[in-house]
């Protein structure tokens, strides 16, 4: 009797604790839709959280508890893939779509590409931002790690915008000038003073001339105006060897 009560507790408890990791994960989210000025009239967060549906841009929807529930607190897993589910009609996240499984595989072939993508875009706040995306390192990071990186099933299901970020091979904030660079599983960051920014493959060796290839229009660029997204290239860098 006293052992069924135990695991009774215990599995009460468990329960407590995995509702307030999935309250503060949400609480989390929904900061992400807050605005500095929200803060200065709103100092309750409470009051704030309930304000933000209201409050969101035009085009934007926010997920209730449960939707956030089901989309970010369980890793989704290498083997999800959102090609496989009803998707958003926007022409970045269909170009995308097409480029999913492809870049999971990394195999040497001519059709198998590592694919990097440029937006330029505006934040949340407003503020003018641009920034180069590993599609594969990011899509696996968020399969993998929930909402750690950038937030694909409401990209995807088109509730978010694709906003590169300081995580990304290369994020700048045209307002206050602020510039981050990171490598990333794929790419290496190398900054050339005559070609400008390039990433070196780190598969095959490949120095990639990334702004002189947007700059010139390469025939791996494809150039999408997403009436979402914003100006969007996608880059399709395809594996010469073994990686």
């Amino acid at each position: 009797m006293e052992d069924s009560q135990r695991k009774h507790a215990g599995s009460k408890g468990f329960r407590a604790l995995e509702n307030a990791k999935q309250d503060i994960a949400y609480n989390h989210y929904l900061n992400s839709f807050v605005k500095l000025e929200d803060r200065r009239y709103l100092p309750n967060d409470n009051i704030i959280h309930q304000l933000v549906p209201l409050r969101v841009a035009v085009g934007t929807s926010v997920m209730t508890p449960t939707q956030f529930n089901e989309e970010h607190v369980s890793p989704l897993g290498t083997r999800f893939y959102f090609s496989d589910h009803n998707v958003t009609n926007d022409p970045l996240t269909m170009a995308l779509l097409k480029r999913e499984k492809l870049n999971a595989t990394k195999t040497i072939s001519c059709i198998y590409p590592q694919t990097i993508v440029f937006v330029s875009t505006r934040d949340s706040k407003g503020f003018n931002i641009s920034g180069y995306i590993d599609l594969e390192h990011s899509l696996c990071r968020y399969k993998t790690a929930g909402s750690k990186s950038h937030p694909w099933a409401d990209i995807f299901a088109g509730r978010r915008r694709l906003e590169p970020n300081q995580h990304d091979l290369s994020f700048i904030n045209w307002s206050n000038g602020r510039v981050f660079s990171n490598d990333s599983d794929n790419y290496k960051v190398i900054p050339d003073a005559v070609k400008g920014l390039c990433f070196a493959h780190k598969g095959d060796g490949s120095m990639i001339s990334i702004e002189k290839y947007i700059t010139e229009e390469h025939p791996l660029c494809k150039f999408i105006e997403s009436p979402k997204h914003g100006s969007t290239v996608v880059y399709d860098h395809y594996i010469r060897r073994k990686m």
